[in-house]
């Protein structure tokens, strides 16, 4: 939900050659690094913190994470924070999105953005956070419009997870100076990467990890007033009991992660969506597969049966036409 790598691929395969990550020292960016990496990529990392992008590529033994964010109530959040929330998680897809497209183009490769539920949904006291990221799902939107206008071969792929298990929890920085309310059902990051795994060279568009989101989602797209109410009742709970929170050791806002980190700990689950899509993927290539088997070679059993019914239907023949003189 809350790490905003993006990733830009040189060719539309899950071994893609050339592979640049941005935000790929923690999180989904270094879950994202490890599975193209370990697929034989030539993978880039770009992240904020030279410490640990060193610790990232070291640990991919290959090549040598943007997380920015501000939780609180908006009235109590300097300038400063929103500010610097909107221009990394924003303006740091947008500036990198144009730099790279002259290059994707030239290779007809692919830009996969994670972006987040929050783009779809309101997240509150991550107000600038959340304009940010549905910025982030209307600009890459755009864009895959404005490509396919322009007839330029560029394929352009928005992944939105919810509530990941990421470093992010313990590193944006909170108007009371104290750590973030712990999630509960948070997903892994590899399940993240594996969609983005998906998205390279696939023609669908968007992708969601989460299925109790993505039908909040639907039902703030269908019945706004009805989701706000319903977000409304139950947003307190991220408010409450803040001088009972230990004091929030890093701010990422004011400086890059200091080490490489895939997680912190929190008690993650596997996606019911992903499930659902590896199912349907390994059905379909069985399906393909006896379908392929059926009509390139039947089986002997079934080229025998054949034959018997040939066999049965000449000699039934045989017998008509001898009645018959």
């Amino acid at each position: 939900m809350l790490v905003m790598p993006s990733v830009v691929t040189q060719h539309r395969s899950s071994a893609a050659k050339r592979v640049l990550i941005t935000g790929g020292s923690s999180g989904i960016g270094l879950a994202c690094a490890r599975e193209l990496s370990a697929q034989g990529a030539s993978v880039a990392l770009l992240a904020r913190g030279e410490h640990a992008l060193r610790q990232a590529a070291a640990s991919l033994d290959g090549q040598a994470a943007v997380v920015a964010a501000a939780y609180g109530p908006f009235v109590d959040m300097t300038p400063d924070d929103y500010q610097r929330t909107i221009g990394v998680t924003l303006l740091g897809i947008v500036n990198t999105t144009h730099a790279a497209l002259p290059h994707l183009q030239r290779s007809a490769g692919s830009l996969i953005v994670v972006g987040s539920i929050s783009g779809r949904l309101p997240t509150p006291w991550l107000a600038a956070y959340t304009a940010a990221k549905y910025g982030v799902r209307g600009f890459a939107r755009t864009l895959q419009i404005e490509l396919r206008s322009l007839g330029i071969p560029v394929n352009v792929a928005l992944i939105a997870p919810g509530p990941v298990d990421t470093p992010f929890w313990r590193r944006a920085r909170t108007t009371d100076s104290r750590v973030m309310p712990r999630v509960l059902g948070a997903y892994r990051p590899e399940d993240v990467a594996d969609e983005v795994m998906r998205a390279i060279g696939s023609a669908r568009t968007e992708r969601t990890v989460g299925g109790v989101l993505a039908i909040g989602a639907l039902l703030d797209a269908l019945a706004p007033n009805i989701a706000l109410r319903t977000i409304g009742s139950v947003a307190k709970l991220g408010w409450l009991r803040r001088d009972d929170r230990p004091p929030q050791p890093a701010d990422n806002l004011a400086a890059p992660s200091a080490d490489a980190q895939l997680r912190i700990g929190f008690r993650s689950r596997p996606s019911a969506l992903g499930k659902l899509r590896e199912l349907h993927h390994g059905v379909g290539a069985v399906l393909r597969a006896t379908a392929s088997r059926g009509w390139a070679d039947p089986p002997a059993a079934d080229r025998r049966h054949a034959r018997s019914s040939a066999d049965a239907a000449r000699r039934s023949d045989e017998v008509l036409g001898d009645r018959a003189r």
